[in-house]
């Protein structure tokens, strides 16, 4: 027997069917004898719980324990020694098992302990017993610790990525003068990537606190608001993100037997589709199983949910996975090797995660050709698809979704009527299943064939309708439409007829609303609805959704918004609109990617993606060049920040495959759009003729996406040339001289990375943080030739942040491990392994080839510094083997590696170290002139132990030519070659052998280093 007074008071026996007891005092008892089930309550106290200050006789009690007994069972209720005992396993009474997994997700930090116990409350506790005294103290108690679960279940949200903030603000807003709730709010802003709203959050508490209170914040809300000031509070938590599933803000209702069986599903098939018309609750059950595998870590490497309704072609799904999960296809200005397709193989290859793929029937021909490949490739992968079809691929194992039960002989435990009746009361406090109402409810959940879509509708409708009402206006409804059409199955006509009934009890005002955000897939920010009254209307009748900070439709009610949207004849000036609202924020918002605004910039455009790209596909379908083309170009550097070049590339061709005449102040931006695609996917040469005409064509555009391609232009040239600063100013003039500094540093050392210092002004008075870390790498980089060690730490450390922050996890990786080798450079081992790993979680989540071969490989130096040789020479066949497919990095690693395999040998002094001379010919010329000076340092200190110091003078001028400067990194210290080698020679022998060297080029590297 369960007893279950978390909401109504309600007895189930062990068949799970209801216990009728009539009459408050019994339920009273039962209650009281529950919260001690399983031992003797007094018969005092169960006298004072239900007769309070008014005595009974002496007999009351044993009466009424006669009735209890009767009721439940004699068994369930025995007699003790001065009371009586609820006879039934403490476990069975939902307050008491609410608490155990409350306190065992608490102690452990168990999150699906934590979600299992909000998920036995079924309303306030005790709701129909709060006339006695005790059920009123009980419910305080259980009421804050249902609270208190809640804050430690979404604190635990927040630590593991997932956005919590639909259901927090509120909260935090009930509890404005909690602290804790507000530094929860203040975590969760700061990981959602907005450390403005998380430090207002901290000034209005500090200000309510003072006038309401007279108090100031504690030191621990003081501390966290101090920690996001200086940008080190919750994103370090980032690279741990294993989900992008979201908390759900009602209920999981009626699919209980669904969950386990999917659930079940998934573990026994590695594709599992859920198939069923509009309106089945696909997506929910889809969500539910998902978040039930998570909680179970059968998915440890990811469960990541992608939306597919605002996808416009098949060649959509790919990228949309990749956003899903937060993944480029590429580092940031690499031609791409592959599709995002392809990427996603590599990504998934060796994990075992789970993927949501919803509304697969948009793009079904896509879905189906991804899912076959990643399942192929990726033995550790799962997909659930929802979809009204089935993919028909080998493997698929379908879950056709049922309606919801209705029982005849037991109504109220019907799934349907359950989910009636808790989203009625939703909209109408106080009301329950009742001998005035059953009846009707049953009805509205029959002739909606148990659909939970339209029972959700249906049930919206009570904030105004009585459930008698609505099933009269349903028999109306299914009367007017009986003939409409009766090919179409039965359900499909049942969901159109609820709609159509919701849509006809709308204002004009809120039909106008739908209909215009019916085109918007991805939906639409509060900002962009004029009318608040109708999007409130809209809201309450259960047709849009909050999704965040964003509206949006189910895209079952947005299709038939769609269809009254042709009907009206206004679907093309509604889309116009549409495309001139889109064109002019992607146009501002790209601007802003080169400013301060960078990462609210960012938000924006991810937010609006899907209606973003919709836009470009009308363009393309109608066959207007100029909308395509201006949309492409203000997506370009946002795509190129997330690393979506499949997704840039496929855009870009279709609407250069337009057959309408390209503007003029278009064309330029054309011919470099053309030519940057053909570059990514087929190598410099492919593109290179296109994109040096589209630069000397649009020298005179004015400021706006297509000037920026021109600045842009460059960077993809095999050659990149110096910066031409003439006319340009602001981001442009920093970019290019970003791109003659990367390029320098490559090529001519320290004269060649000059340009980086004025880049990082420029890009700091900007407050742009992609340039001003690129430039303050190149910085770091520079000063650690000049063996300005600490000032080099100090800009590799802020480099590394502000790529963190802007959320580049590639980049950010990279930029960690040159910290690493840094700080252990500078005696901080410590730093410099937490830096390490940091960099290495970033790459891991990342999972960008060159980016994780990258940081793996500085394990290297660190492992040196610290003298742990023989660990650093077992870690580089594993560091050189991750660099297999790493084009032009591989090259220049391998220089690395071999220059710490002979330095090891050296300062080991044991064995021959000839790693350098055999490394291959293309390794040396693929190789940075930073590199060859550190091959060539090491390379001295060998022909020095070797007893010939002409040769290790001779290569210690080639390595100061090359890199323009004596290295001054500080790796082979201990070494002291410079010392020893001036030592073994006279003066004029030794500037004789060292200015030969240094007459010598980086085209002689070859010839020094390995004699070829």
């Amino acid at each position: 027997m369960r007893v279950l007074l978390l909401g109504s008071f309600d007895i189930r026996d062990d068949k799970d069917q209801p216990v009728e007891l009539a009459g408050a005092r019994l339920r009273a008892l039962v209650a009281r004898l529950a919260f001690e089930a399983g031992r003797e309550v007094s018969a005092d106290a169960l006298t004072d719980a239900i007769w309070e200050d008014d005595a009974p006789s002496a007999n009351a009690l044993q009466a009424l324990v006669s009735r209890v007994r009767k009721a439940i069972g004699t068994d369930k209720v025995a007699r003790g020694a001065a009371g009586y005992r609820l006879d039934v396993d403490p476990g069975d009474v939902d307050l008491v098992r609410f608490e155990r997994l409350a306190e065992a997700g608490r102690r452990g930090g168990d999150l699906a302990a934590l979600r299992e116990a909000e998920a036995l409350w079924r309303g306030p506790a005790l709701a129909d017993l709060l006339d006695y005294r005790f059920a009123q103290n009980e419910a305080v108690r259980l009421e804050r610790l249902r609270t208190e679960t809640t804050r430690d279940r979404l604190a635990l949200e927040v630590a593991t990525g997932t956005d919590v903030l639909a259901e927090l603000e509120p909260l935090a807003a009930a509890h404005a003068l909690d602290e804790r709730w507000q530094a929860l709010l203040m975590r969760a802003l700061y990981s959602t990537g907005r450390p403005a709203e998380a430090l207002d959050v901290f000034e209005q508490t500090r200000e309510r606190l003072a006038d309401e209170l007279g108090a100031d914040p504690s030191s621990e809300l003081a501390e966290l608001h101090l920690r996001i000031l200086r940008q080190s509070a919750a994103p370090a938590e980032r690279p741990a993100r294993r989900s992008n599933l979201k908390s759900q803000l009602t209920s999981f209702v009626g699919r209980e037997d669904d969950l386990a069986a999917l659930v079940e599903a998934v573990s026994s098939a590695r594709l599992v589709t859920v198939t069923g018309p509009g309106g089945a609750g696909k997506t929910r059950l889809a969500t539910e199983t998902a978040a039930r595998i998570a909680a179970g870590g059968a998915a440890p490497d990811g469960v990541w949910f992608v939306e597919l309704a605002s996808t416009t072609d098949g060649t959509d799904v790919a990228p949309a996975v990749l956003r899903a999960i937060g993944a480029r296809e590429a580092g940031l200005l690499e031609p791409s090797s592959h599709d995002a397709a392809s990427r996603l193989e590599e990504y998934f290859a060796d994990q075992d995660a789970l993927i949501v793929l919803d509304n697969c029937e948009h793009q079904l021909d896509g879905v189906a050709d991804l899912a076959a490949r990643l399942l192929g490739s990726c033995p550790g992968l799962r997909v659930i698809a929802t979809s009204r079809e089935a993919l028909a691929i080998g493997g698929e194992h379908l879950y056709p979704i049922p309606p919801l039960p209705l029982s005849e002989t037991d109504p109220a435990s019907s799934p349907a009527v359950r989910l009636f009746v808790e989203r009625a009361a939703a909209v109408r406090p106080g009301f329950k299943l009742d001998a005035s109402n059953t009846e009707a409810v049953v009805e509205i959940c029959r002739r909606l064939d148990g659909l939970p879509l339209a029972v959700e509708l249906a049930a919206a409708r009570m904030r105004a309708l009585d459930a008698a009402q609505i099933a009269s206006r349903l028999d109306d409804r299914f009367a007017l439409l009986a003939g409409s059409d009766r090919t179409a199955p039965a359900r499909h006509r049942t969901l159109s007829a609820v709609i159509a009934w919701s849509w006809e009890l709308l204002s004009d005002a809120e039909k106008t609303l739908a209909m215009r955000m019916s085109v918007y897939p991805a939906g639409l920010a509060l900002e962009r609805i004029d009318d608040l009254d109708a999007l409130a209307g809209l809201v309450d009748k259960s047709l849009v959704d909050r999704d965040g900070e964003r509206y949006r439709m189910l895209e079952t009610i947005r299709s038939y918004a769609v269809a009254r949207l042709e009907e009206s004849g206004n679907a093309e000036a509604v889309a116009d609109a549409m495309a001139k609202h889109c064109l002019e924020m992607a146009e501002s918002s790209d601007a802003e990617l080169r400013t301060a605004a960078q990462i609210e910039a960012m938000a924006r455009l991810t937010a609006e993606h899907g209606n973003l790209v919709t836009v470009i596909g009308r363009a393309v379908a109608v066959a207007d060049a100029e909308t395509g083309l201006r949309m492409v170009a203000a997506l370009f550097w946002y795509w190129h920040l997330l690393g979506s070049h499949t997704e840039f590339r496929h855009w870009t061709l279709a609407v250069l495959a337009v057959p309408a005449e390209i503007p003029e102040p278009l064309q330029a931006a054309a011919l470099i759009l053309e030519g940057i695609a053909a570059t990514e996917r087929e190598g410099y040469a492919a593109g290179e003729a296109a994109i040096r005409e589209g630069v000397a064509m649009g020298g005179g555009l004015e400021a706006g996406p297509a000037r920026f391609l021109v600045s842009m232009g460059p960077a993809f040239l095999p050659d990149a040339p110096p910066a031409d600063q003439r006319g340009l100013d602001g981001w442009e003039l920093g970019t290019a001289l970003l791109i003659s500094a990367a390029a320098g540093s490559v090529l001519g050392g320290l004269e060649g990375a000059a340009p980086a210092d004025r880049a990082e002004a420029v890009f700091a008075d900007l407050g742009e943080r992609w340039g001003l870390a690129s430039s303050l790498r190149i910085k770091a980089e520079r000063l650690g030739w000049e063996g300005r060690h600490e000032a080099a730490q100090e800009a590799s450390a802020e480099a590394a942040r502000l790529l963190d922050e802007l959320g580049t996890r590639g980049d950010a990786s990279e930029a960690y491990a040159e910290l690493a080798w840094w700080y252990a450079r500078n005696g901080a081992v410590a730093h410099a392994w937490e830096a390490l790993e940091r960099g290495l979680a970033l790459a891991e989540a990342a999972r960008e080839p060159n980016s994780l071969a990258y940081a793996r490989w500085f394990r290297l130096p660190v492992l040196v510094s610290e003298g742990r040789y023989a660990e650093a020479l077992d870690e580089i066949p594993a560091a050189e083997r991750s660099l297999d497919g790493a084009p032009n990095l591989g090259e220049r690693m391998r220089v690395l590696s071999a220059s710490f395999k002979d330095l090891i040998v050296l300062l080991q002094g044991e064995g021959k170290a000839t790693a350098i001379a055999g490394l291959s010919p293309h390794h040396i010329e693929g190789a940075a002139v930073a590199d060859i000076a550190m091959a060539s340092r090491i390379s001295a200190a060998i022909d020095l132990a070797d007893g010939d110091p002409a040769g290790a003078a001779r290569k210690l001028g080639f390595g100061r030519a090359v890199l323009g400067i004596d290295d001054g990194r500080g790796y082979d210290e201990d070494l002291h070659t410079d010392q020893r080698t001036r030592e073994a020679l006279d003066p004029e022998a030794f500037r004789e052998a060292y200015d030969r060297g240094a007459a010598l080029g980086r085209e002689d590297a070859v010839a020094v280093l390995i004699g070829k």
